[in-house]
């Protein structure tokens, strides 16, 4: 039997995990679905268990499995350790990041901080992923990104919560829409009763809303759905119904007077939160605890947490 798993085999082991398939973790690799199957192959018969159980289209990991995942952490944690002392070595002029960002932050995250950071850092290499919530915990949990900057992220003992701010949910219309002239903060029953453009299930944004509803015993009806901001935002545009987004998602517009966002009275949608996440026990690299820097020096989050600025979401 060899030392250890490859890199590739690795690579490709986790990929399988994250997107449920061989088909998907193929698509998400840029390969074809047999060369994933080749190297989880290799790595059962190089580890001498199986690793994986077909279940309808895809596929869930056996025990074995868990423990090749611990360890596949615990070797990303220690090629994370090397990276961060060599790269404090050689300051800022290397080093790389790894973020994956909510889409209706994308924007704010942008203008407010990235770019700033990639003019004084030229030399770090900056991979910015888009994806919801629960992406965004996953992917720092199993080490694939540094930091995830969510709305509103699901709980989890494997991340902490570093840096949030207040990302309150409004009703989002045209200025010349009816329930413009609603008073405001807005019931969510009356808001509901308009033609409504919601983020696609799977969502943060839209679990948010499912809670919200719930909590009132209302039914969400959409006439028409998207996983991005950008659809929702047209919608809203051109008249055709009220959308839920944060007003962050959507300064621009308002700014320009395209657009108004109106506050709901809801609990669960004026709390809701932005939240930069980190994997518990993760030390930070040099790259990272500058891009932190300057998130503060932005003014990005409204409040830091207390006590050194960690706590589990």
């Amino acid at each position: 039997m060899p030392l250890g798993p490859s890199s590739k085999q690795l690579f490709y082991f986790m990929a399988v995990l994250r997107t449920g398939s061989i088909r998907g973790a193929a698509e998400v690799c840029n390969v074809e679905p047999s060369v994933i199957s080749r190297q989880i192959a290799s790595l059962e018969a190089d580890l001498g268990v199986p690793l994986l159980e077909r279940r309808g289209r895809g596929v869930v990991p056996t025990e074995a499995a868990d423990l090749v995942l611990a360890y596949c952490r615990e070797r990303n944690a220690g090629d994370d350790a090397l990276r961060v002392r060599l790269t404090e070595l050689e300051g800022l002029g290397r080093g790389r990041l790894h973020v994956m960002v909510g889409d209706g932050l994308v924007d704010a995250f942008m203008e407010g901080v990235l770019l700033a950071f990639c003019r004084r850092h030229p030399g770090v290499d900056v991979t910015v992923e888009v994806g919801g919530a629960s992406d965004a915990v996953r992917a720092v949990a199993e080490d694939h990104c540094q930091f995830g900057l969510a709305f509103s992220p699901p709980a989890s003992a494997a991340v902490r919560v570093i840096r949030q701010r207040p990302q309150p949910v409004h009703a989002v219309m045209a200025p010349d829409h009816a329930a413009a002239g609603l008073r405001a903060p807005l019931p969510l029953s009356s808001v509901a009763s308009f033609a409504c453009a919601l983020a696609a299930p799977g969502t943060g944004l839209r679990t948010l809303l499912q809670t919200a509803a719930d909590l009132e015993g209302i039914e969400l009806r959409p006439c028409f759905v998207a996983n991005t901001v950008a659809p929702l935002k047209r919608f809203a545009l051109a008249g055709l119904g009220v959308t839920f987004l944060s007003a962050h998602a959507v300064a621009p517009e308002l700014a320009a007077g395209h657009l108004i966002a109106r506050p709901i009275a809801n609990t669960v949608l004026e709390t809701s939160r932005a939240c930069l996440i980190v994997r518990d026990g993760r030390k930070l690299s040099q790259a990272g605890s500058r891009l932190l820097q300057m998130f503060d020096d932005a003014g990005f989050f409204a409040t830091v947490v207390a006590g050194g600025g960690e706590q589990d979401v």
